[in-house]
Protein backbone atom coordinates (compact mmCIF):
# COMPACT_ATOMS: atom_id res chain seq x y z
CA UNK A 1 0.00 0.00 0.00
CA UNK A 2 1.29 3.39 -0.91
CA UNK A 3 0.73 6.20 1.83
CA UNK A 4 0.10 9.72 1.53
CA UNK A 5 2.22 12.24 2.07
CA UNK A 6 2.01 12.87 6.23
CA UNK A 7 1.86 16.02 8.36
CA UNK A 8 1.76 14.47 11.25
CA UNK A 9 0.27 17.79 13.29
CA UNK A 10 -2.09 18.73 10.82
CA UNK A 11 -2.92 15.30 10.06
CA UNK A 12 -3.88 14.35 13.72
CA UNK A 13 -5.35 17.18 14.87
CA UNK A 14 -7.58 17.16 12.28
CA UNK A 15 -8.72 13.51 13.20
CA UNK A 16 -8.88 14.17 16.89
CA UNK A 17 -11.43 17.33 16.08
CA UNK A 18 -13.26 14.98 14.12
CA UNK A 19 -13.12 11.53 15.74
CA UNK A 20 -12.29 12.26 19.42
CA UNK A 21 -9.23 11.48 21.64
CA UNK A 22 -10.07 7.83 22.46
CA UNK A 23 -10.58 6.67 18.87
CA UNK A 24 -7.64 8.20 17.63
CA UNK A 25 -5.40 6.86 20.96
CA UNK A 26 -6.47 3.48 19.64
CA UNK A 27 -5.97 3.55 16.21
CA UNK A 28 -2.70 5.19 16.77
CA UNK A 29 -1.53 2.91 19.23
CA UNK A 30 -0.03 5.91 20.99
CA UNK A 31 -0.10 4.30 24.28
CA UNK A 32 0.22 7.77 26.13
CA UNK A 33 3.11 8.34 24.30
CA UNK A 34 4.08 12.09 22.56
CA UNK A 35 6.49 11.13 20.05
CA UNK A 36 4.92 9.27 16.81
CA UNK A 37 6.58 7.06 14.90
CA UNK A 38 6.53 6.92 10.60
CA UNK A 39 4.09 4.75 10.47
CA UNK A 40 1.73 6.41 13.08
CA UNK A 41 2.13 9.33 10.88
CA UNK A 42 1.32 7.39 7.76
CA UNK A 43 -2.16 5.55 9.29
CA UNK A 44 -3.27 9.68 10.39
CA UNK A 45 -2.58 10.61 7.14
CA UNK A 46 -5.00 7.76 5.51
CA UNK A 47 -7.73 8.17 8.11
CA UNK A 48 -8.14 11.71 7.40
CA UNK A 49 -7.64 11.38 3.70
CA UNK A 50 -10.57 8.63 3.81
CA UNK A 51 -12.71 10.81 6.03
CA UNK A 52 -12.64 13.45 3.84
CA UNK A 53 -13.37 11.88 0.67
CA UNK A 54 -16.27 12.53 -1.30
CA UNK A 55 -17.12 15.30 1.86
CA UNK A 56 -18.96 18.54 0.36
CA UNK A 57 -17.30 21.85 1.88
CA UNK A 58 -19.56 22.96 4.89
CA UNK A 59 -21.69 19.34 5.09
CA UNK A 60 -22.47 18.08 8.16
CA UNK A 61 -22.40 14.41 8.48
CA UNK A 62 -21.41 12.30 12.15
CA UNK A 63 -18.45 11.44 12.10
CA UNK A 64 -18.93 7.80 12.47
CA UNK A 65 -20.01 7.76 8.78
CA UNK A 66 -17.10 8.92 7.44
CA UNK A 67 -15.58 5.57 8.73
CA UNK A 68 -18.27 3.13 8.77
CA UNK A 69 -17.01 0.93 6.13
CA UNK A 70 -13.86 0.45 8.11
CA UNK A 71 -16.02 -1.68 10.02
CA UNK A 72 -16.25 -4.48 8.13
CA UNK A 73 -14.36 -7.75 7.71
CA UNK A 74 -10.76 -7.54 5.50
CA UNK A 75 -11.15 -10.97 3.76
CA UNK A 76 -7.23 -10.92 3.40
CA UNK A 77 -6.97 -10.79 7.10
CA UNK A 78 -9.87 -11.89 8.63
CA UNK A 79 -9.85 -8.59 11.10
CA UNK A 80 -11.85 -5.49 10.39
CA UNK A 81 -9.91 -2.56 8.20
CA UNK A 82 -9.77 -0.70 11.42
CA UNK A 83 -7.97 -3.38 13.25
CA UNK A 84 -5.68 -3.92 10.20
CA UNK A 85 -5.11 0.41 10.25
CA UNK A 86 -4.30 0.01 14.25
CA UNK A 87 -2.01 -2.84 13.46
CA UNK A 88 -0.05 -0.79 10.71
CA UNK A 89 0.88 1.33 13.40
CA UNK A 90 2.19 -0.74 15.64
CA UNK A 91 -0.54 -1.85 17.57
CA UNK A 92 -0.69 -5.17 19.43
CA UNK A 93 -3.91 -7.06 19.87
CA UNK A 94 -4.98 -7.20 23.48
CA UNK A 95 -4.99 -11.01 24.51
CA UNK A 96 -8.70 -12.13 25.56
CA UNK A 97 -9.54 -13.31 29.14
CA UNK A 98 -9.83 -17.30 30.22
CA UNK A 99 -12.93 -18.33 27.95
CA UNK A 100 -16.16 -18.49 30.29
CA UNK A 101 -17.89 -21.72 30.17
CA UNK A 102 -21.12 -20.07 28.68
CA UNK A 103 -20.44 -19.51 25.16
CA UNK A 104 -22.97 -17.14 23.99
CA UNK A 105 -20.60 -14.79 26.59
CA UNK A 106 -17.17 -16.18 25.22
CA UNK A 107 -18.82 -15.68 21.51
CA UNK A 108 -19.84 -12.36 22.71
CA UNK A 109 -16.00 -11.28 24.08
CA UNK A 110 -14.76 -12.12 20.96
CA UNK A 111 -16.70 -10.47 18.84
CA UNK A 112 -16.13 -7.43 21.16
CA UNK A 113 -12.14 -7.49 20.50
CA UNK A 114 -12.81 -7.63 16.74
CA UNK A 115 -15.26 -4.48 16.69
CA UNK A 116 -13.72 -2.83 19.61
CA UNK A 117 -12.94 0.21 17.24
CA UNK A 118 -15.91 0.45 15.48
CA UNK A 119 -17.52 1.24 19.16
CA UNK A 120 -14.51 3.71 19.70
CA UNK A 121 -15.21 5.31 16.08
CA UNK A 122 -19.41 5.66 17.28
CA UNK A 123 -20.95 2.76 14.71
CA UNK A 124 -23.28 0.89 16.61
CA UNK A 125 -22.90 -2.81 15.49
CA UNK A 126 -25.14 -3.44 12.30
CA UNK A 127 -22.49 -3.55 10.08
CA UNK A 128 -19.56 -4.52 11.94
CA UNK A 129 -18.14 -7.56 11.30
CA UNK A 130 -20.28 -8.97 8.44
CA UNK A 131 -18.67 -12.22 7.13
CA UNK A 132 -16.24 -12.85 9.71
CA UNK A 133 -15.86 -16.11 12.21
CA UNK A 134 -16.82 -14.19 15.74
CA UNK A 135 -20.30 -12.90 14.12
CA UNK A 136 -21.02 -15.82 12.78
CA UNK A 137 -20.39 -17.92 16.00
CA UNK A 138 -22.30 -14.84 18.44
CA UNK A 139 -25.33 -15.70 16.25
CA UNK A 140 -25.07 -19.58 16.24
CA UNK A 141 -24.56 -18.92 20.17
CA UNK A 142 -27.97 -16.78 20.67
CA UNK A 143 -29.57 -19.30 18.71
CA UNK A 144 -28.51 -22.07 20.71
CA UNK A 145 -29.35 -20.04 24.15
CA UNK A 146 -32.39 -21.88 25.91
CA UNK A 147 -33.16 -18.67 27.45
CA UNK A 148 -33.55 -16.68 24.51
CA UNK A 149 -36.35 -16.35 22.01
CA UNK A 150 -34.49 -18.47 19.09
CA UNK A 151 -34.41 -21.85 17.63
CA UNK A 152 -31.22 -23.85 17.09
CA UNK A 153 -32.04 -24.22 13.66
CA UNK A 154 -33.38 -20.23 12.85
CA UNK A 155 -31.63 -18.49 9.89
CA UNK A 156 -30.30 -15.26 10.92
CA UNK A 157 -32.75 -13.08 9.29
CA UNK A 158 -35.57 -14.62 11.94
CA UNK A 159 -37.08 -12.07 13.91
CA UNK A 160 -39.42 -11.60 16.77
CA UNK A 161 -41.85 -8.35 17.50
CA UNK A 162 -40.31 -6.26 20.45
CA UNK A 163 -42.61 -3.79 22.55
CA UNK A 164 -40.77 -1.33 25.10
CA UNK A 165 -42.01 0.72 27.60
CA UNK A 166 -39.83 3.56 25.61
CA UNK A 167 -42.43 3.89 23.51
CA UNK A 168 -40.40 1.84 20.53
CA UNK A 169 -42.04 -1.07 18.93
CA UNK A 170 -40.03 -3.05 15.87
CA UNK A 171 -39.01 -6.41 14.92
CA UNK A 172 -35.46 -7.91 16.35
CA UNK A 173 -33.52 -9.78 13.97
CA UNK A 174 -31.54 -12.80 15.47
CA UNK A 175 -28.30 -11.45 13.50
CA UNK A 176 -28.71 -8.64 15.65
CA UNK A 177 -29.24 -9.41 19.13
CA UNK A 178 -25.69 -9.68 19.90
CA UNK A 179 -24.21 -6.38 18.32
CA UNK A 180 -27.12 -5.24 20.35
CA UNK A 181 -26.00 -6.66 23.65
CA UNK A 182 -22.21 -5.89 23.23
CA UNK A 183 -23.29 -2.59 22.31
CA UNK A 184 -25.54 -1.90 25.46
CA UNK A 185 -22.26 -2.40 27.18
CA UNK A 186 -20.04 -0.66 25.19
CA UNK A 187 -22.55 2.45 26.23
CA UNK A 188 -22.87 1.85 29.94
CA UNK A 189 -19.19 1.89 29.83
CA UNK A 190 -18.88 4.80 27.93
CA UNK A 191 -21.01 6.64 30.12
CA UNK A 192 -18.62 6.06 33.08
CA UNK A 193 -15.67 7.76 32.04
CA UNK A 194 -15.60 8.55 28.50
CA UNK A 195 -12.56 6.44 28.06
CA UNK A 196 -13.82 3.19 27.45
CA UNK A 197 -11.48 0.66 27.37
CA UNK A 198 -11.13 -3.22 25.96
CA UNK A 199 -11.15 -4.55 29.40
CA UNK A 200 -13.75 -2.54 30.46
CA UNK A 201 -16.06 -3.58 28.03
CA UNK A 202 -15.10 -7.64 28.00
CA UNK A 203 -15.82 -7.04 31.93
CA UNK A 204 -19.16 -5.41 31.31
CA UNK A 205 -20.28 -7.98 29.23
CA UNK A 206 -21.90 -10.34 31.76
CA UNK A 207 -24.26 -7.44 33.18
CA UNK A 208 -25.48 -6.69 29.85
CA UNK A 209 -25.95 -10.59 29.04
CA UNK A 210 -27.74 -11.25 32.19
CA UNK A 211 -30.02 -8.03 31.52
CA UNK A 212 -30.63 -9.50 27.90
CA UNK A 213 -31.88 -12.51 29.22
CA UNK A 214 -33.75 -11.12 32.26
CA UNK A 215 -35.82 -8.94 29.68
CA UNK A 216 -36.52 -12.23 27.43
CA UNK A 217 -38.26 -13.62 30.73
CA UNK A 218 -40.54 -11.37 30.88
CA UNK A 219 -38.58 -9.37 34.38
CA UNK A 220 -38.39 -5.58 34.50
CA UNK A 221 -34.59 -4.13 34.73
CA UNK A 222 -32.80 -0.73 34.87
CA UNK A 223 -31.64 0.55 31.90
CA UNK A 224 -29.13 3.83 31.16
CA UNK A 225 -30.65 6.93 30.12
CA UNK A 226 -28.97 10.57 29.15
CA UNK A 227 -29.88 13.43 28.66
CA UNK A 228 -27.89 16.47 26.83
CA UNK A 229 -27.70 20.48 28.45
CA UNK A 230 -25.70 23.54 26.91
CA UNK A 231 -24.74 26.86 28.32
CA UNK A 232 -23.83 25.98 31.54
CA UNK A 233 -20.44 24.44 32.89
CA UNK A 234 -19.69 22.84 36.22
CA UNK A 235 -16.49 24.35 37.91
CA UNK A 236 -13.32 22.55 38.16
CA UNK A 237 -13.44 21.78 41.36
CA UNK A 238 -16.47 20.04 41.58
CA UNK A 239 -16.92 18.21 37.82
CA UNK A 240 -19.80 16.13 39.16
CA UNK A 241 -23.37 16.90 40.92
CA UNK A 242 -24.34 13.73 42.83
CA UNK A 243 -27.81 12.85 42.37
CA UNK A 244 -30.33 10.87 44.46
CA UNK A 245 -30.92 8.54 40.94
CA UNK A 246 -27.66 9.22 39.49
CA UNK A 247 -25.35 12.51 38.37
CA UNK A 248 -25.48 14.81 36.73
CA UNK A 249 -21.80 15.57 34.88
CA UNK A 250 -19.26 16.91 32.14
CA UNK A 251 -20.94 15.86 28.94
CA UNK A 252 -18.48 13.08 26.40
CA UNK A 253 -18.20 12.78 23.11
CA UNK A 254 -19.70 9.46 23.72
CA UNK A 255 -22.61 10.39 25.00
CA UNK A 256 -23.75 11.41 21.38
CA UNK A 257 -22.31 10.53 18.49
CA UNK A 258 -25.26 11.79 16.23
CA UNK A 259 -24.94 15.39 16.73
CA UNK A 260 -21.15 17.62 14.77
CA UNK A 261 -19.50 17.78 17.71
CA UNK A 262 -18.90 21.93 16.24
CA UNK A 263 -22.33 22.43 15.93
CA UNK A 264 -23.63 26.10 17.06
CA UNK A 265 -20.30 26.67 18.97
CA UNK A 266 -20.73 29.76 21.10
CA UNK A 267 -17.25 31.27 23.19
CA UNK A 268 -17.23 33.49 26.11
CA UNK A 269 -14.32 34.70 27.34
CA UNK A 270 -14.34 35.28 31.49
CA UNK A 271 -12.59 38.18 33.51
CA UNK A 272 -9.64 35.90 33.76
CA UNK A 273 -9.41 36.28 30.04
CA UNK A 274 -9.98 32.72 29.84
CA UNK A 275 -12.58 30.85 27.27
CA UNK A 276 -15.22 28.50 27.56
CA UNK A 277 -16.69 26.90 24.49
CA UNK A 278 -20.15 25.75 24.43
CA UNK A 279 -21.16 22.78 22.35
CA UNK A 280 -24.78 22.33 20.97
CA UNK A 281 -24.32 19.00 21.09
CA UNK A 282 -24.15 19.00 24.82
CA UNK A 283 -21.96 20.52 27.53
CA UNK A 284 -23.00 18.64 30.62
CA UNK A 285 -24.74 15.12 30.54
CA UNK A 286 -27.64 13.85 33.11
CA UNK A 287 -27.24 10.36 33.70
CA UNK A 288 -29.60 7.56 35.26
CA UNK A 289 -31.21 4.18 34.91
CA UNK A 290 -34.42 4.02 34.84
CA UNK A 291 -36.93 1.09 34.70
CA UNK A 292 -37.35 -0.76 31.27
CA UNK A 293 -39.31 -3.94 30.39
CA UNK A 294 -40.24 -5.22 27.00
CA UNK A 295 -43.09 -7.52 25.37
CA UNK A 296 -42.39 -10.05 22.63
CA UNK A 297 -44.56 -11.94 20.31
CA UNK A 298 -43.59 -14.45 17.06
CA UNK A 299 -43.26 -12.11 13.72
CA UNK A 300 -45.75 -13.23 11.31
CA UNK A 301 -47.70 -11.75 8.41
CA UNK A 302 -50.99 -11.84 10.24
CA UNK A 303 -49.39 -9.76 13.08
CA UNK A 304 -51.94 -6.37 13.18
CA UNK A 305 -49.61 -3.49 12.91
CA UNK A 306 -47.50 -2.63 16.12
CA UNK A 307 -48.69 -0.17 18.16
CA UNK A 308 -45.83 1.43 20.62
CA UNK A 309 -45.62 0.30 24.11
CA UNK A 310 -45.91 2.71 27.21
CA UNK A 311 -43.55 5.67 27.89
CA UNK A 312 -42.93 4.79 31.34
CA UNK A 313 -39.10 4.88 30.50
CA UNK A 314 -39.08 8.10 28.98
CA UNK A 315 -41.55 9.44 31.97
CA UNK A 316 -39.24 8.87 34.36
CA UNK A 317 -35.88 10.33 32.40
CA UNK A 318 -38.09 13.47 31.92
CA UNK A 319 -39.36 14.15 35.60
CA UNK A 320 -35.88 14.16 36.07
CA UNK A 321 -34.62 16.54 33.71
CA UNK A 322 -37.22 18.49 34.78
CA UNK A 323 -35.86 18.53 38.23
CA UNK A 324 -31.92 19.03 36.96
CA UNK A 325 -33.57 22.41 35.05
CA UNK A 326 -35.71 23.37 38.03
CA UNK A 327 -32.98 23.27 40.58
CA UNK A 328 -30.88 25.15 38.30
CA UNK A 329 -33.43 28.15 37.96
CA UNK A 330 -34.17 27.64 41.90
CA UNK A 331 -30.51 27.83 42.99
CA UNK A 332 -29.67 30.79 41.12
CA UNK A 333 -29.86 33.62 42.96
CA UNK A 334 -29.33 36.17 39.84
CA UNK A 335 -31.99 38.31 38.69
CA UNK A 336 -31.25 37.05 35.23
CA UNK A 337 -30.94 32.91 35.16
CA UNK A 338 -28.50 32.05 32.73
CA UNK A 339 -30.05 29.64 30.16
CA UNK A 340 -29.25 25.99 30.43
CA UNK A 341 -31.03 24.96 27.78
CA UNK A 342 -31.98 20.68 27.03
CA UNK A 343 -30.88 19.14 23.32
CA UNK A 344 -31.22 16.07 23.52
CA UNK A 345 -32.75 12.89 25.35
CA UNK A 346 -32.11 8.98 25.39
CA UNK A 347 -33.26 5.60 26.75
CA UNK A 348 -30.68 3.21 25.62
CA UNK A 349 -32.48 -0.38 24.48
CA UNK A 350 -30.40 -2.73 26.00
CA UNK A 351 -31.85 -5.14 23.60
CA UNK A 352 -30.37 -2.03 19.96
CA UNK A 353 -27.27 -1.61 18.68
CA UNK A 354 -27.58 1.96 18.12
CA UNK A 355 -29.48 4.69 20.05
CA UNK A 356 -32.30 6.43 19.72
CA UNK A 357 -32.59 10.46 20.42
CA UNK A 358 -35.39 12.75 20.69
CA UNK A 359 -33.48 16.56 20.08
CA UNK A 360 -34.56 19.97 20.65
CA UNK A 361 -34.25 22.14 17.77
CA UNK A 362 -31.60 24.70 19.59
CA UNK A 363 -32.44 27.77 17.24
CA UNK A 364 -35.81 28.45 18.97
CA UNK A 365 -34.54 28.13 22.44
CA UNK A 366 -33.10 31.09 24.44
CA UNK A 367 -29.59 32.38 22.99
CA UNK A 368 -27.05 30.87 25.74
CA UNK A 369 -23.93 33.31 27.56
CA UNK A 370 -21.75 29.84 28.24
CA UNK A 371 -21.92 30.54 32.24
CA UNK A 372 -19.64 28.82 34.41
CA UNK A 373 -20.10 28.00 38.02
CA UNK A 374 -18.78 28.48 40.67
CA UNK A 375 -18.46 25.83 43.35
CA UNK A 376 -21.30 27.14 45.93
CA UNK A 377 -23.36 27.76 42.85
CA UNK A 378 -22.94 24.00 42.17
CA UNK A 379 -23.70 22.98 45.46
CA UNK A 380 -26.61 24.72 45.75
CA UNK A 381 -27.97 23.43 42.85
CA UNK A 382 -27.44 19.93 43.98
CA UNK A 383 -29.10 20.58 47.18
CA UNK A 384 -31.66 21.73 44.88
CA UNK A 385 -32.49 18.56 42.85
CA UNK A 386 -32.22 16.69 45.75
CA UNK A 387 -34.68 18.50 47.50
CA UNK A 388 -37.14 18.51 44.46
CA UNK A 389 -36.54 14.25 44.13
CA UNK A 390 -39.92 12.62 44.96
CA UNK A 391 -42.06 15.61 45.67
CA UNK A 392 -45.52 15.66 44.13
CA UNK A 393 -45.24 18.60 41.59
CA UNK A 394 -47.31 16.64 39.16
CA UNK A 395 -49.88 18.09 40.97
CA UNK A 396 -48.65 21.79 40.13
CA UNK A 397 -49.83 20.50 36.51
CA UNK A 398 -47.99 22.82 33.85
CA UNK A 399 -46.50 24.87 36.46
CA UNK A 400 -42.63 23.80 36.60
CA UNK A 401 -42.57 22.76 32.58
CA UNK A 402 -43.80 26.85 32.16
CA UNK A 403 -41.34 28.65 34.13
CA UNK A 404 -38.71 26.90 32.43
CA UNK A 405 -40.24 28.03 28.85
CA UNK A 406 -40.50 31.26 30.17
CA UNK A 407 -36.72 31.45 31.46
CA UNK A 408 -35.20 28.96 28.28
CA UNK A 409 -37.32 28.94 25.23
CA UNK A 410 -39.57 32.36 25.31
CA UNK A 411 -37.51 35.42 23.09
CA UNK A 412 -40.32 37.04 23.19
CA UNK A 413 -41.39 38.90 26.88
CA UNK A 414 -45.20 38.91 26.04
CA UNK A 415 -44.72 34.93 25.60
CA UNK A 416 -42.57 34.70 28.94
CA UNK A 417 -45.10 37.36 31.18
CA UNK A 418 -47.64 34.94 29.99
CA UNK A 419 -45.96 31.62 30.59
CA UNK A 420 -44.94 33.24 33.87
CA UNK A 421 -48.39 34.25 35.01
CA UNK A 422 -50.01 30.74 34.60
CA UNK A 423 -47.14 29.56 37.23
CA UNK A 424 -49.03 31.66 39.33
CA UNK A 425 -52.69 30.15 38.50
CA UNK A 426 -51.30 26.81 38.55
CA UNK A 427 -50.12 27.12 42.02
CA UNK A 428 -53.08 29.01 43.46
CA UNK A 429 -55.56 29.61 40.85
CA UNK A 430 -59.30 29.20 41.38
CA UNK A 431 -63.01 29.85 39.29
CA UNK A 432 -63.84 33.32 41.59
CA UNK A 433 -61.85 35.94 41.95
CA UNK A 434 -58.92 34.77 40.81
CA UNK A 435 -56.95 38.19 40.52
CA UNK A 436 -57.95 38.60 44.06
CA UNK A 437 -57.16 35.42 45.46
CA UNK A 438 -54.09 34.84 43.37
CA UNK A 439 -52.42 37.45 44.24
CA UNK A 440 -53.10 37.73 48.01
CA UNK A 441 -52.03 33.67 48.78
CA UNK A 442 -48.75 34.64 47.04
CA UNK A 443 -48.38 37.14 49.30
CA UNK A 444 -49.22 35.20 52.27
CA UNK A 445 -47.02 32.42 50.72
CA UNK A 446 -43.96 34.83 50.41
CA UNK A 447 -44.30 37.57 53.00
CA UNK A 448 -44.60 37.56 56.93
CA UNK A 449 -46.50 41.19 57.60
CA UNK A 450 -49.29 42.90 56.09
CA UNK A 451 -47.71 46.20 54.81
CA UNK A 452 -45.16 43.84 53.09
CA UNK A 453 -48.20 41.82 51.45
CA UNK A 454 -49.94 44.68 50.76
CA UNK A 455 -47.25 46.10 48.51
CA UNK A 456 -46.77 43.16 46.61
CA UNK A 457 -50.48 42.22 46.04
CA UNK A 458 -50.49 46.13 44.38
CA UNK A 459 -47.31 44.61 42.44
CA UNK A 460 -49.08 41.80 41.30
CA UNK A 461 -52.42 43.54 40.07
CA UNK A 462 -50.20 45.66 38.34
CA UNK A 463 -48.60 42.37 36.66
CA UNK A 464 -51.96 41.18 36.19
CA UNK A 465 -53.65 44.26 34.38
CA UNK A 466 -50.68 43.64 31.90
CA UNK A 467 -50.99 40.33 30.58
CA UNK A 468 -55.02 41.61 30.26
CA UNK A 469 -53.98 44.06 28.14
CA UNK A 470 -51.67 42.19 26.01
CA UNK A 471 -53.79 39.62 25.59
CA UNK A 472 -56.78 42.33 24.54
CA UNK A 473 -54.92 43.15 21.51
CA UNK A 474 -53.67 46.74 23.47
CA UNK A 475 -50.73 47.86 21.37
CA UNK A 476 -50.03 51.47 22.78
CA UNK A 477 -47.90 49.16 25.55
CA UNK A 478 -44.34 50.28 25.98
CA UNK A 479 -41.49 47.33 25.47
CA UNK A 480 -39.72 48.32 28.61
CA UNK A 481 -43.12 48.18 31.14
CA UNK A 482 -43.65 44.93 28.92
CA UNK A 483 -40.18 43.72 30.04
CA UNK A 484 -40.58 45.32 33.56
CA UNK A 485 -43.68 43.32 34.24
CA UNK A 486 -41.79 39.91 32.56
CA UNK A 487 -39.23 39.80 34.74
CA UNK A 488 -41.84 40.86 37.99
CA UNK A 489 -43.63 37.52 36.53
CA UNK A 490 -40.71 35.09 36.92
CA UNK A 491 -39.43 36.51 39.38
CA UNK A 492 -42.34 35.62 41.57
CA UNK A 493 -42.77 32.71 40.14
CA UNK A 494 -39.54 31.45 41.10
CA UNK A 495 -39.88 33.05 44.89
CA UNK A 496 -43.50 30.93 45.22
CA UNK A 497 -41.60 27.24 43.75
CA UNK A 498 -38.95 28.13 46.17
CA UNK A 499 -41.07 28.79 48.92
CA UNK A 500 -43.29 25.83 48.66
CA UNK A 501 -40.33 23.30 48.62
CA UNK A 502 -38.52 24.60 51.18
CA UNK A 503 -41.86 25.97 53.24
CA UNK A 504 -44.85 24.20 52.58
CA UNK A 505 -44.91 21.28 50.98
CA UNK A 506 -47.67 19.96 52.48
CA UNK A 507 -49.49 22.82 49.67
CA UNK A 508 -48.08 20.21 47.02
CA UNK A 509 -50.03 17.00 48.23
CA UNK A 510 -53.09 18.78 47.36
CA UNK A 511 -54.51 18.40 43.62
CA UNK A 512 -56.73 21.27 43.77
CA UNK A 513 -54.78 24.66 43.18
CA UNK A 514 -58.22 25.93 44.77
CA UNK A 515 -57.41 24.01 47.41
CA UNK A 516 -54.02 25.55 47.90
CA UNK A 517 -55.54 28.93 47.75
CA UNK A 518 -58.25 28.15 50.49
CA UNK A 519 -55.26 26.41 52.79
CA UNK A 520 -53.23 29.41 52.79
CA UNK A 521 -56.16 32.64 53.12
CA UNK A 522 -58.16 30.69 56.09
CA UNK A 523 -54.63 29.86 58.19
Amino acid sequence: MTFPQADVQSDEAAIRGTFGDTFVDWILATDGLSARTPQQREVAALVRRISETDMPDGASLPAYLRLSHLSRINPETGNTVLTDLRHMAGGIDAPLPEPPSDELLAALQAWAAESFGGFLLGEGGFSMGWGGQARERMTRAIAADPSLPFAVEAESTDSVIHITTAGMAGGLQLAMLGPAVVASAFRVVASRNGSPRLADLLAELPAALNIARAIYEGKAVQALALAGLAGVFLPEEKSELTTPWGRVRVAYDFDNAILDKKRDLVSMVLPDGSEILSRGAGDLTLETTVPWSSEFMEASEGNEPLRPGSLTSYETLQRRLQDVRLGFVLAMNDAQVPALLPIWEKVENPLADMSSFTFTEIARLQHRTPTRLSVEQAEEWERWITALNGLALENLGHAPQRLLRAITERSDPIDALVDSVIVWEAIFGTHNEITFRVCGSLARLLYPTLEERMAFVKRAKSVYTMRSKIVHGASDIKSEKINESRDEAVRVAILALRALVQQRPDLLTLVDSSKRSDQIMLE
